[in-house]
């Protein structure tokens, strides 16, 4: 629960679980990331296994979507988001 607070993990759980598959050029054009930044949060998203890295065709192609329990977090963390009061 503590990486969850970091900066850019809730958005790239967010994005992720509405985009279901998103290649890295993507993810980072719509969340205005730096490449070294993202890089580093996708590897530890994979690491704790709430995100999967997938090949598309090519081998030289991926995407990354989340895992079960990535969607889980992500859901979870979107209902927090929506249920504060004003």
């Amino acid at each position: 629960m503590e990486f969850l607070g970091r900066k850019w993990v809730v958005p790239v759980l967010v994005f992720l679980l509405f985009y279901d598959k998103a290649t890295f050029t993507k993810i980072k054009k719509h969340l205005k990331v730096t490449s070294r930044a993202l890089s580093k949060k996708l590897k530890v998203l994979e690491a704790l296994g709430l995100v999967e890295k997938i090949i598309i065709g090519n081998p030289r192609k991926s995407a990354y979507t989340l895992s079960e329990k990535g969607k889980e977090i992500s859901q979870m963390l979107l209902s927090f988001a929506t249920n504060i009061p004003a």
